[in-house]
This record gives structure tokens, sequence and C-alpha cells, in this order.
């Protein structure tokens, strides 16, 4: 059943059409379960890479959604599915459908952005540094900076937060078993920050570390 929400447009299905609201457009598809195309062996074990890929995206998605909620584009989840993927195949020994991003490579991951839409670097322009885990330790150093030159302030702003959020999870399931969040607090009175180093807690063993 479909229907016209308040943006006048049609969301649901009319027979064997589904129709969806993506970035303001709204997008026609097929009923999948009509028109089912043949798979071959190959193709299934491709799939269920590509579904196990989608499971280990949510989980990440949720596992960082307390410092993230509202600051991703509509188009994040894709983007994080599909590098996911390309992380998990690359370089992955592993048999077709059994390839998991532990036997892959997951440093494709770093640099991901959440926010194309961002202005971030606009206003904030600063640089981490030796990001590493030591004695099952997340370490990394948030180089020197000077306030007032390297952040541009909102009227009026008296102080802010600079904060870093990790996301921890086990490798059997992919949930999130540890969260710590690291802040630095700083005014645009303050002088030439030194660099600042971070280090975690001791982190649970055979688990993949986002920050």
């Amino acid at each position: 059943m479909a229907y016209l929400g308040k943006d006048n447009r049609i969301t649901g299905s009319i027979g064997d059409l589904i129709f969806r609201n993506v970035d303001g457009k709204t997008i026609v598809q097929r009923k999948p379960e009509k028109y089912q195309v043949k798979q071959s062996k190959r193709t299934k074990k491709a799939s269920s890479d590509f579904g196990r890929a989608s499971s280990v995206a949510k989980k990440i998605r949720i596992g960082i959604q307390t410092y993230t909620r509202g600051f991703s584009d509509s188009k994040s989840f894709c983007r994080l599915r599909t590098r996911l993927q390309r992380a998990a195949t690359t370089d992955n020994q592993e048999p077709l459908g059994k390839r998991e991003l532990w036997d892959g490579k997951p440093e494709l991951l770093e640099g991901f952005e959440f926010n194309h839409h961002s202005k971030y670097e606009h206003y904030v322009r600063l640089s981490m540094n030796n990001i590493a885990i030591a004695a099952k330790k997340l370490q990394f150093q948030l180089a020197g900076f000077h306030p007032k030159q390297d952040i541009t302030w909102p009227t009026r702003a008296k102080k802010a937060k600079l904060c870093f959020w990790m996301s921890v999870h086990r490798r059997k399931d992919d949930l999130s078993v540890q969260e710590e969040l690291f802040q630095l607090e700083i005014t645009p009175g303050t002088a030439v920050l030194p660099e600042t180093n971070f280090t975690s807690k001791t982190l649970k063993t055979n688990s993949l570390v986002y920050l």
C-alpha cells in the first residue's frame, strides 16, 4: 500500500511497484520477490559476502551512533558497506562466500568520511598523528595548534570541546563491546597548545577499533 507524505511524495507500494524517497527524489522499483533472477553458485556466494558486509556496516553504525547521530549524510551507510566489502575481499585468501573483514584488508577503512556535507574542515584545521595500538591500548596524538588561528569560532563562543570517539567491536559477532570518549576543552584565548597525547583503557582482545 502506498501513501502520499507531507512533502507530496509517494511512499510504499502499488501492485508490483515500490516507491522510495532518496535524497529528495522518488525512486520506483519492481518488487524483487516477483522478478528474481536465477543465481549461480558463484553469485550466491558473492551475495553472501555482500550480506555480511551489510551486517557489519550496520553494527559499526550502531556502535558509533552515540556521537555520529545526525552527523552523517543520507548515503553514508551505502558507502560504508561498499568500503567494507572492498576491504573484506582485498588480499583475502578465503573462498568466495566466506570472506570476512578480518581476513581481508581492514586498513582500507582508514579515513572513511561519514558526512560528505560536513564543514568540519572549514572550521577546524587540526591534524592527528601516530595512531597505533601498543600494549593493548589505543594511542594517538593531536598535533600542537593555536586555538584562535586554527579554529573558526562562532560569534560569542567562549569555549569548545574537541572530542574523539572510540568504538571496539569483537571478532566473533562484530558487536560493540567497548566505547570511550576522549575530550580536550579549549577557549579562543588559549595560548598555543602543545602536542596532546591520548591513551585508551586496555582494549578487548580479538577486536577491531574504530576511532
